[in-house]
């Protein structure tokens, strides 16, 4: 099962609940046909087929269907080694540092694209920078 966040405001109608209003980065996990009851899951297949561009997301207790465009997938890192993780916790530090440079109040939503991409470079850069000085058998 994948991790995926709200990309931005994200309303629907529930029947038992009325409205919902969610902000941008509610968690969620994505669910795949395979993961539903079979009853479930020919309903799921006809929205589905319907709306191409949609994925199926257990959010606030029940299994829905949102645009993909509502997301932001992430897949999880399965079966970290003990090296990956230590290269994963050596980058908290670079990250941090150039997140206290940028403003560390604002939220993420308001990041240039600029700003995103140096962020993603900042992580990349300790990772691999940790993995040159630990791992002898890795060429970058």
């Amino acid at each position: 099962m994948n991790i995926v966040w709200t990309r931005q405001r994200t309303n629907w109608h529930d029947h038992h609940l009325g409205w919902i209003s969610l902000p941008p980065g509610v968690r969620c996990h994505r669910v795949w046909l395979e993961d539903l009851l079979p009853r479930e899951r020919v309903i799921f297949e006809t929205l589905l087929k319907r709306h191409p561009g949609h994925l199926i997301v257990r959010l606030v207790g029940r299994h829905r269907v949102l645009s993909r465009n509502l997301l932001l997938e992430v897949r999880n890192m399965m079966n970290a080694t003990d090296l990956e993780k230590e290269a994963m916790t050596t980058a908290l530090r670079p990250l941090g540092e150039f997140i206290a440079s940028i403003g560390m109040h604002r939220p993420l939503a308001d990041y240039s694209k600029e700003e995103v991409l140096n962020m993603i470079k900042v992580v990349i850069s300790s990772y691999q920078d940790y993995f040159q000085k630990h791992n002898d058998d890795i060429p970058f």
